[in-house]
């Protein structure tokens, strides 16, 4: 009888093992392992595409921007020593999540609905907007309207390419890798127009001069840290992380320091 309670035993104590590895295992593929991946390499995997002044740009091979601030500024609240920004052309941001090629995108992305089919985003922490840039002596172009039927510069990948095919189908899209191709594409006139994030715009023209930035915004959006759908726990830490450094003016001294 002894024996054979003793073997009962030894089946419930293995079950219990057995449970609690497979509910330590999910969850941690729904998200311990990026924040576990922290605790212990002390490092955040970050994709960015550094060629969006003043969000994300290299100036003497270093990563700057306020994004890259704003980055170091959480990873510190999440625990890590080390930022790791991986280079990553726009259009190959979210394939590169979804590949784990790093933690997170932090690359002046607009949270869409679309996007959201595929990963998460963090809360926004910036507004944004399409808007139109133009040469300076250009008064031919004052409208949305104004784009049908001329050369527009977009960057692959982004909002503006979704919203110029539905909204002006008429306009020639000049698609590009880089936003200093787009900017460089109106600069030397071989394009009519630029349309791209309203922030970003307006700090390429003040610094460059020979440019304009019309008005009227097309868009109203936000920007978010883009996060792999199964990472919500990461996703929490991420935004809590944030509202810690909003509440304690963090936050407004590195949004000060590059935005007037």
């Amino acid at each position: 009888m002894f024996k054979l309670h003793k073997s009962l035993l030894l089946l419930i104590i293995a079950t219990l093992m057995f449970v609690l590895t497979a509910c330590g295992t999910a969850g941690e593929s729904q998200g311990d392992k990026v924040l576990s991946s922290i605790g212990k390499e002390k490092v955040l995997r970050v994709g960015t595409d550094a060629t969006f002044k003043p969000f994300e740009y290299k100036s003497g091979g270093e990563f700057q921007g306020y994004d890259i601030d704003l980055i170091k500024a959480i990873a510190k609240e999440l625990g890590a020593d080390k930022v790791e920004f991986v280079d990553t052309e726009f259009k190959g941001l979210i394939p590169g999540l979804q590949a784990k090629k790093f933690d997170l995108i932090v690359s002046a992305m607009y949270i869409t609905d679309e996007r959201k089919k595929t990963i998460d985003f963090s809360d926004s922490y910036f507004p944004g907007g399409l808007s139109i840039m133009v040469q300076e002596d250009n008064n031919a172009i004052t409208t949305l309207e104004d784009l049908s039927g001329k050369d527009v510069a977009v960057q692959i990948g982004t909002k503006a390419v979704e919203f110029l095919e539905e909204n002006v189908p008429e306009a020639n899209l000049v698609k590009v890798e880089k936003n200093t191709e787009m900017f460089l594409e109106l600069e030397t006139g071989k394009v009519d127009a630029v349309v791209t994030g309203l922030p970003a715009a307006k700090v390429y023209v003040k610094e460059n001069g020979k440019m304009k930035v019309l008005e009227e915004t097309l868009t109203e959006e936000h920007y978010g840290y883009g996060i792999r759908k199964e990472n919500a726990e990461f996703r929490e830490a991420v935004n809590k992380a944030l509202q810690t450094l909003k509440d304690n003016g963090t936050y407004d001294e590195i949004t000060s320091k590059w935005f007037d």
